[in-house]
């Protein structure tokens, strides 16, 4: 705990299964935010996030990233993060789901 919040993090112990105890609060320099308003598309929401500032746990960050999210069954959710500046290769496996729209799936999506 102690070695936690010395990294500015939030301590929350729990009693559930895998879930983490050490976490980053929201308002955490690190990580990505929202860059303006979630846009539907066609089978789901389309959002960019922006890299909060300069510090990287990582490196090699890229920013903007884009998220997609695509409802395919009610309980089945697609999620894509790419950078919408660089092209790469993507296998092209097609998955085909009835399309569901999010008042239909078993499941919430919350920006």
């Amino acid at each position: 705990q102690e070695a936690c919040e010395a990294r500015g993090c939030t301590w929350c112990s729990s009693d559930v299964p895998n879930a983490p105890w050490c976490f980053f609060p929201e308002n955490s320099p690190y990580g990505y935010a929202r860059s303006g308003n979630a846009e539907q598309t066609a089978k789901g929401w389309r959002v960019t996030l922006n890299k909060r500032q300069a510090l990287s746990l990582f490196g090699n960050d890229i920013s903007p990233i884009v998220l997609e999210v695509e409802f395919q069954t009610k309980d089945r959710l697609r999620f894509r993060l790419y950078d919408p500046n660089a092209q790469r290769f993507e296998v092209p496996l097609k998955i085909d789901g009835p399309g569901v729209t999010a008042e239909e799936a078993n499941y919430e999506v919350e920006f």
